[in-house]
């Protein structure tokens, strides 16, 4: 646990300059298929069932993800004034730890995304879907 909180705050320290307030303060989606499947929902062929459940997503899950972004920039400060404070190495920790919980909650978040478009999309869309996410 220590060994994690330590390699955690040093890797905020390390990034610190880079993580002025804004997006760049989070790290990159691993992967971001929707933005894809909405600009290429014709080359696609969507149905109108998928071109439905594409309006549905695109109308509620953006919010949610702004919401544990918003949460993950918010632990980062924290972590990043208890560091410039010199607040209590335990304090640290636990908050270096919260970070790591919000930031892996948005991972997942990323890959339960991912997981329902392989359920939406054909086998073959999908694969053309990924091919144009490679190609961009």
């Amino acid at each position: 646990m220590r060994k994690f909180a330590l390699t955690a705050i040093a890797a905020t320290l390390a990034a610190a300059p880079a993580l002025a307030e804004g997006p760049r303060e989070l790290s990159a989606p691993i992967v971001a298929f929707t933005p894809v499947i909405v600009k290429n929902a014709d080359v696609l062929n969507l149905t109108e069932v998928q071109r439905a459940d594409l309006k549905q997503w695109t109308s509620t899950m953006p919010a949610k993800r702004k919401a544990t972004e918003t949460e993950a920039r918010d632990a980062r400060a924290a972590l990043r004034q208890a560091i410039i404070e010199g607040a209590p190495q335990a304090e640290r920790e636990a908050l270096a730890q919260k970070v790591g919980e919000v930031e892996t909650r948005l991972v997942l978040m990323r890959s339960a995304c991912t997981d329902h478009w392989r359920g939406v999309l054909t086998e073959d869309q999908f694969a053309q879907m990924v091919a144009l996410y490679r190609a961009k």
